[in-house]
């Protein structure tokens, strides 16, 4: 039996999984009366029996006695008394005999509502001043909504200074007798408390908002959930409102500055391949076994991009050892993980949510498209590059410069602006829920339409998504979950990294894509040089076209077998197939003036390439999960043992054919006189045992232990058992008396943690212990027939083991002035026994065998600030605001490597940052020849003036690789973001800004370099570029012809190392819900509209492209996104 105070809300009593997919939404009460479900036979109130045998106890005993018998809870206020002593001896008695004989005594009454019985003071009693006996009452009604629309069951009414009060009932809705000019008081576990004064209305809708603050909050963990105030390891939290409030189709790309220590780049801004990369603190490997995090949806491995985002109900990132430490040998970079959501046991309702957007680039290159401009700036560059061929002539020039305007044949044609453009884009859910005591259910589906900014690219999904529960008995419930998707994708034949970029941006502007009688252009004249007609590919489907499919569909079943002891069990299949086929026809190319034949259109091989991929996984878990809570409610114990084994197997086949006799894309159709094929099965399996031990001493001090113990069938079976265990402990200082005795009313909750443990890597490939046969070839032995051979192509280590990471984190969490909240955290991230190719001489014939040895540190803090509060009174009554930000720093660390290794522009060595950039420190543009003969010599290079100039670091008077220098940028040296949202009267707002600091790029070719494969430069770089006339502030080297000088300029340098720091606008969205009194007389519950703006404002000094890449290589990359977009909600 708990005391509800006014601030409170109902008392919570978890009721299992069928609640794990609302925990940031549904509260503890919410919980409550679920849980009510396992005791549908104590539906009828008058039937309850109780036993009991007290006498000279406190009331609060004897209630929570009858709690434990009958699964109701009791609710009451300040005002009421529970610490009167009371008898009573009853065997198997109704429960309203038993309340009336308890309290006969008492000054107290009882209702039963529900599953709730709440106490008041008999009238009479009642102290509180202005409830006068000739008072006059009336009665009000009226219905309790969150955010969303969506009914608050359990909610407290109260009127403020009395006894008088209620909960809100499975619709939402309340009424209540109440005083002349009474204020309302309202609460609900994880809302902002309310304060309403009534005046004289008689029907109410009141809106609850929810605090991001609530520390009976129910976090999901690892096969699990705990209450937020009792965490003891680092986990993070994010809503599936929050994310959806970015109008894009990845659910990947919009955890995007919503945690701190996750690292999210959206590596691009094309269509169904975003690229996005995800780090939890830091790169924990260089290892084949790569530092990707483990997600889980509803507790299975999956993809979180192909979900509907709409679906999702909250992802908790697991960031330390102590909260991952369960999956072991999958945990080592981090643990997702997504609960989709559920039914809810309310009236059937059905939801849209529909979005229309515009894409654009975020930033794009500003190149010269005059014709004339770019061949007087071609020929000097061919001239700075000592070429006299291939210039063009000024007859030519003349006929460009005396064309008239928009003259077809001698254009100024805008590569970039005619085929990067805005796109529209519209994605839309339709959704419905519901349930009873007995069954909920959640379906829904989505459907989205991406088209790419850049011509040929396109993206479409569609998911279907099923949750249904069942409460079978009141000691057994069974649940499912099926989700399906299908992608369909398409972009021209790339020829490399992000390659249609690269060809659109490699022409001239002396011609188009295509004549005006149709044929398709190679170029307007011989001496031109380009890269591949990307339109022309596009106009004749030559085109990589890939269609997804990812099925997912789990079964689970929950048992209470006795009284805290309950037994889950869990298994799911996943499906995952791809379809991909790419066609490339034969185009003819045409010279754009005469129309003459030239070439052939670059397709790579001409044909069909036709390919299947395909894993099938499965995966069953059951545990025993055991609650015990000594009688004086003191000391808390919670026991977790279980048992998970999983399987993957992974095929592929491939075919081409070359020759086809018309384009029918489908390989039959094909012939058969060249033709290939191939295909392979990879197959692995991991077992494991899980437990966890969760202490707790009246919620004041905390203290869990959990253990992985995992057997890899990618391990030689000798070693490949390995212990993962972690130890975690809290103290909440807040619920000290010592600390209470000193009337900080400013301080609400602080709570200190720590925790260690180990966690481990196991994907490192298909069995690399083993020696492996590989297909050499064809052989003949007597020059008339072949025989296919086969060798060892890499030598075998059976010795090698898992990598392992030990995680150290100690962390501070503070609430005080009720909505100010501060986490910090400190980790230390070690990994050791690296999993990597030996450094081994080459004679050794075969490659190096896979080892063990390297190690890596990361550390890092974290710190996230919120505030949460509502104007109280004044124009903006009622206006609800949370503004917040988070930063956090990591440095990453190679402790343990071998002999350094220098590949390009990165080194490998013991004490610097993993690849850290290491390059000749550019300073600048030689001047003149004054200023190349005073400057140390650069290697045996034949410098300029308008050369790249290079720092003598050793100086020792000449410039070689001695002068090569560690330059930082490989990490950021910090991320951020800040955050605001509010709501006033229906209208809804927030707002995301996200930063990078620190963090460089490495690019090359394209875009940096003038006429690279017949490339128009910059006008930037050609207002800013060395000439005799400019000696002194320029800031781009002499214009040369596509090499940029030769290796005297290109040689690895800090002149392409570009400062990615950005700061940027991630988000806007302004909204405003209809009144219901407008909205119900259409029949609809509730309307919604909003815009969502989505990369608004890019603050960097990146130059002209957007920062935030994959990584780096070309300087032209796919741009990012730019988002407008208009949507509604509406709900039946």
């Amino acid at each position: 039996m708990k005391k509800l105070f006014l601030s409170e809300s109902l008392p919570q009593k978890d009721s299992g999984g069928s609640q794990i997919c609302r925990v940031m939404k549904l509260t503890a009460s919410f919980l409550l009366l679920c849980s009510c479900f396992a005791f549908a036979s104590h539906a009828n109130s008058q039937n309850a029996k109780v036993s009991l045998n007290k006498t000279q106890v406190e009331l609060e005993d004897v209630l929570n006695e009858i709690e434990n018998q009958t699964g109701y809870l009791f609710i009451s206020n300040q005002h009421v008394d529970l610490k009167q002593v009371v008898s009573v001896d009853v065997n198997d008695e109704p429960i309203n005999d038993v309340l009336k004989e308890v309290l006969k005594s008492t000054g107290l009454t009882f209702k039963i509502e529900g599953v709730n019985i709440v106490l008041r003071k008999v009238k009479g009693h009642d102290s509180v001043q202005f409830l006068q006996a000739d008072q006059q009452m009336r009665m009000i009604s009226g219905t309790i909504v969150d955010q969303a629309g969506i009914s608050v069951i359990g909610a407290n009414v109260v009127v403020k200074g009395t006894t008088i009060g209620t909960v809100t009932d499975v619709d939402g809705k309340f009424s209540l007798e109440v005083p002349k000019n009474a204020t309302l008081l309202i609460s609900y576990v994880g809302y902002i408390d309310q304060e309403l004064t009534i005046g004289n209305q008689s029907s109410l809708k009141i809106t609850l908002h929810e605090n991001t603050q609530a520390l009976d909050e129910i976090v999901v963990v690892g096969y699990g959930t705990q209450k937020k105030v009792n965490l003891t390891g680092a986990v993070a939290v994010v809503k599936g409102d929050e994310m959806t409030k970015r109008p894009v189709t990845n659910a990947t790309s919009m955890l995007q500055a919503q945690i701190p220590g996750l690292r999210v780049v959206n590596g691009s801004g094309q269509s169904g391949n975003n690229k996005v990369n995800l780090r939890v603190r830091g790169q924990g490997t260089y290892s084949e076994a790569g530092s990707d995090p483990l997600v889980l949806i509803n507790g299975v491995p999956g993809d979180l991009s192909s979900l509907d985002p709409n679906a999702i109900e909250s992802i908790s990132v697991l960031k330390d050892a102590a909260s991952a430490a369960v999956y072991g040998a999958r945990a080592a970079n981090g643990v997702i993980l997504v609960t989709t959501k559920g039914g809810v046991n309310q009236k059937t309702t059905i939801s849209y949510s529909g979005n229309f957007a515009v894409y654009s680039p975020t930033r794009m290159l500003d190149v010269v498209t005059n014709s004339v401009e770019y061949m007087n700036l071609w020929n000097e560059a061919k001239a700075n590059s000592g070429i006299s061929s291939g210039l063009y002539p000024q007859d030519v020039i003349d006929l460009y410069k005396n064309a008239k305007p928009g003259d077809p044949e001698y254009p100024n044609y805008d590569w970039l602006g005619e085929h990067i453009h805005s796109a529209f884009s519209h994605n839309h859910n339709v959704a419905v829920s519901g349930g009873s005591e007995k069954m909920s259910y959640n379906v829904s589906m989505y459907y989205a339409n991406e088209k790419g900014t850049m011509d040929g690219h396109g993206f479409k999904k569609y998911n279907f998504t099923a949750d249904l529960q069942s409460q079978i008995t009141k000691w057994m419930k069974f649940g499912s979950y099926v989700s399906f998707m299908r992608s369909d994708r398409e972009r021209p034949y790339e020829g490399g990294v992000d390659g249609s970029f690269t060809s659109i941006f490699a022409q001239a502007p002396t011609y188009g894509p295509r004549r005006v009688d149709g044929k398709w252009v190679y170029k307007a004249y011989t001496w031109e040089t380009n890269n591949k007609n990307v339109i022309a590919l596009v106009g004749n489907d030559a085109l990589l076209k890939n269609t997804n499919y990812d099925a997912n569909a789990q079964v689970w079943l929950t048992i209470d077998i006795i009284k805290g002891l309950s037994w889950h069990t869990k298994g799911a299949v996943r499906l995952i197939a791809e379809r991909e086929k790419e066609w490339r026809p034969l185009v003819k190319l045409y010279n754009y003036h005469t129309g003459g034949y030239m070439n052939e259109l670059d397709v790579g091989a001409k044909g069909l390439n036709s390919n299947d991929y395909h894993t099938f996984y499965t995966y069953l878990y059951s545990y025993l999960k055991y609650d015990l809570q000594t009688a004086d409610r003191n000391h808390n114990f919670n026991f977790q043992l279980g048992y998970s084994q999983e399987s993957n197997d992974y095929d592929y086949l491939k075919g081409y054919r070359k020759d086809f006799a018309f384009p029918m894309t489908e390989l039959d159709a094909g012939s058969t006189e060249l033709q290939e094929a191939s295909g392979n099965l990879e197959q692995w399996s991991l077992m494991g045992i899980f437990g966890r031990f969760n202490y707790n001493f009246k919620e004041r001090y905390l203290f869990e232990a959990n253990f992985r113990y995992d057997g890899s069938s990618r391990i030689n079976p000798d070693d490949r058992w390995g212990i993962f265990p972690s130890f975690s402990a809290g103290w909440r200082l807040t619920e000290e008396e010592f600390v209470q005795r000193l009337g900080w009313k400013w301080l609400n909750n602080m709570k200190l943690r720590g925790s260690w443990g180990q966690l481990g890597n196991q994907n490192i490939g298909i069995y690399p212990y083993q020696a492996v046969m590989e297909n050499e070839g064809n052989y003949t032995f007597d020059n008339s027939s072949l025989s296919t051979g086969y060798a060892q192509t890499k030598y075998a280590n059976r010795n090698i083991t898992w990598e392992t990471t030990s995680v150290t984190d100690i962390g501070v969490e503070t609430t005080v002035l009720n909505g100010l909240s501060l986490t910090f955290d400190w980790y230390k991230k070690k990994t050791k026994d690296i999993l990597r190719n030996a450094q081994v001489t080459g004679v050794l014939g075969l490659t190096a065998p896979v080892i063990n040895n390297g190690e890596m540190e990361n550390k890092g803090i974290e710190l996230n600030v919120q505030y949460v509060n509502s104007v109280k009174n004044g124009l903006f009554k009622d206006l609800f605001y949370n503004v917040g930000f988070y930063i956090d720093r990591n440095r990453n660390e190679v402790t343990k490597f071998g002999a350094e290794e220098i590949s390009g522009h990165y080194l490998r060595r013991e004490g610097l940052p993993y690849n850290s950039y290491y390059m000749l420190d550019c300073i600048g543009i030689f001047r003149d020849e004054e200023d190349v003969k005073n400057s140390p010599k650069q290697f045996n290079d034949n410098t300029l003036p308008g050369d790249l100039k290079y720092r003598d670091v050793n100086e020792d008077g000449v410039i070689n690789n001695d002068d090569r220098i560690v330059i930082d940028g490989r990490f950021p040296k910090f991320e951020y973001a800040m955050n605001f949202s509010a709501s006033w009267k229906g209208f809804d707002l927030s707002v995301l800004m996200q930063g990078v600091e620190g963090k460089k790029h490495y690019v090359t070719d394209w875009g940096l370099q003038p006429f690279r494969q017949g490339s128009a430069p910059t006008k930037d770089y050609v207002k800013y570029r060395w000439t005799e006339d400019n000696p002194n502030n320029a800031k781009y080297p002499r214009m040369y012809f596509d090499n940029f000088g030769g290796s005297k300029n290109t040689r690895k340098n800090s002149y392409f190392l570009k400062d990615a720091s950005y700061f940027r606008l991630k988000n806007v969205t302004f909204g405003y819900t209809l009144p219901s009194e407008l909205t119900k007389k259409i029949l609809v519950d509730r309307i919604r509209v909003f815009f969502s703006g989505d990369n608004l404002a890019t603050i960097t000094s990146y130059p002209e492209l957007d920062p935030e890449r994959a990584d780096d290589g070309r300087f032209v990359a796919y741009p990012q996104n730019k988002i407008c977009s208009f949507g509604v909600n509406v709900q039946f």
